[in-house]
């Protein structure tokens, strides 16, 4: 398995501190307990390069991971389980909404989902913009080492049939702990990233 290749280069606030709306830009986002650090980890291969934490909610910035000059990752802030405020989570989704209907530079959206969970409202209403926008989803069904493999299936059938009205989307089942669908994830990454032409 061949690692991304990312490197950290800034943290913001708000979207509008963003790197310039150019280029082809994935942004990753999911609830503060669902393992998005660590899957930021193990695609790139280095533990360090996002933060992990015990404590949900950790990650309160827009963290800007380079690949290169004109492609970027964007770790976005945990929803949903974070402790804060609830007009700081109104003011997230705001913007999050925003971001996803603006950025002319996205290619895709990476929602990680913890599989035992399965879709919270949250997942679903992301699910809704990004495809009312005509951007296309990678559902990352993570922390599949907690459950059997007939769970697993289980679970992965309720969320395909869940999501059956996106008109482009694609379901992993991962595990960051047994590297299960890493390829597969830094395979979608890779064609998102090196994007040509920009997303219509």
């Amino acid at each position: 398995m061949k690692p991304l290749q990312l490197s950290f280069s800034k943290s913001a606030a708000l979207y509008e501190q963003l790197p310039p709306d150019k280029g082809n830009e994935v942004v990753i986002i999911g609830y503060s307990n669902v393992g998005k650090s660590s899957l930021i980890n193990k695609i790139c291969n280095h533990k360090g390069m996002a933060k992990t934490s015990r404590t949900p909610g950790r990650t309160q910035l827009l963290n800007v991971f380079e690949h290169d000059e004109n492609s970027r990752l964007i770790d976005a802030p945990g929803y949903g389980f974070a402790r804060v405020s609830a007009a700081t989570r109104a003011n997230w989704k705001a913007q999050l909404a925003n971001y996803l209907s603006e950025r002319q530079c996205l290619k895709g959206i990476i929602i990680v989902i913890d599989i035992r969970r399965g879709l919270r409202e949250i997942d679903q209403m992301v699910i809704n913009w990004s495809n009312q926008n005509d951007l296309p989803i990678l559902l990352v069904l993570n922390k599949s080492d907690k459950i059997s493999r007939a769970q697993q299936a289980k679970q992965a059938l309720a969320i395909k049939q869940g999501t059956e009205h996106c008109t482009d989307r694609s379901i992993i089942t991962s595990s960051c702990l047994k590297s299960t669908g890493m390829p597969l994830i830094i395979d979608q990454l890779q064609q998102w990233l090196t994007q040509h032409k920009k997303h219509t």
